[in-house]
């Protein structure tokens, strides 16, 4: 809820001049997949966040509290940026309230092009971040990252960050496969009724599903009971956000399940369904 907002943006207990050089209850850097970028070409950057114990950060959508990791690209001219590539979210709390963020280490991954007439033998890539860091108080935190890479003809992975883009990757939520997702009340509606049903023959019960708003339309704090259905299939009754986005055509997020969605457990998958339009 907005009125929350100043709750989480004031700081913890003020800290020695020495302590405020380093950012509270978080480590970040920034690092690339590739040890040198051809011209044309595309490389990955991601910003590492890693939480000291006890702390979180935000996801895309923090819930009724909190403020979401935010990435300013400072790119050369040609280059270009892709959107935030963000890993499932978790459920944490932030004074006694339910919200969405990250507890375990995390990288925020974005797609850069390089362009064709690229000039030069190196390029530097900066990125203004700002973070909400929270434990029994919140402490936002900025810094200016940047990194120097070289520019070759032909273009080569950087292997020692390979298993970290790889675990980054392996956390982005896939869209849903096998499975159909109808929405089965209006948009605006208080209630909103979430329709999973398998596109095949029946299956056993999704366990314990979980659906995160990605743009704040479900309140993080309510209860989302679940129908089962005789298909395998279920209902999950999601209540909207008191001061949530509205008018939208689809309920874009992330759904959590167990049991027998993709053979592992939890699953994370994004889906994106939309109203019915009105006869």
């Amino acid at each position: 809820m907005k009125w929350l907002l100043p709750l989480i943006l004031m700081p913890g207990p003020l800290l020695a001049d020495e302590e405020k050089k380093q950012p509270v209850g978080v480590q970040v850097s920034l690092i690339s997949d590739h040890a040198s970028i051809a011209r044309g070409g595309t490389f990955l950057l991601g910003f590492q966040i890693n939480h000291q114990a006890g702390y979180h950060t935000y996801w895309q959508n923090p819930g009724i509290a909190g403020v979401a990791t935010r990435l300013a690209w400072q790119l050369p001219k040609g280059f270009a940026a892709g959107p935030i590539q963000w890993p499932y979210p978790e459920k944490t709390t932030m004074a006694s309230y339910s919200i969405y963020g990250y507890e375990r280490d995390v990288m925020l991954v974005s797609e850069i092009t390089a362009p064709a007439d690229l000039a030069g033998t190196s390029v530097t890539l900066k990125v203004d971040a700002a973070w909400m860091a929270c434990a029994k108080g919140c402490y936002p935190g900025s810094e200016t990252l940047e990194i120097s890479l070289p520019v070759a003809d032909q273009a080569i992975n950087d292997r020692t960050t390979a298993s970290v883009f790889a675990k980054a990757r392996a956390e982005v939520p896939s869209p849903l496969d096998g499975w159909s997702v109808e929405l089965l009340t209006a948009k605006d509606a208080e209630e909103v009724r979430l329709r999973l049903r398998p596109d095949g023959q029946a299956t056993p019960p999704l366990g314990d599903p979980y659906f995160f708003s990605a743009d704040g339309q479900i309140s993080s704090e309510k209860p989302q009971p679940v129908i089962s259905q005789p298909d395998g299939g279920c209902e999950i009754v999601l209540t909207r956000a008191e001061l949530g986005a509205m008018d939208k055509p689809s309920l874009p997020g992330i759904l959590k399940v167990t049991g027998s969605l993709a053979g592992q457990s939890p699953y994370f998958v994004k889906i994106d369904p939309a109203y019915p339009v009105k006869q």
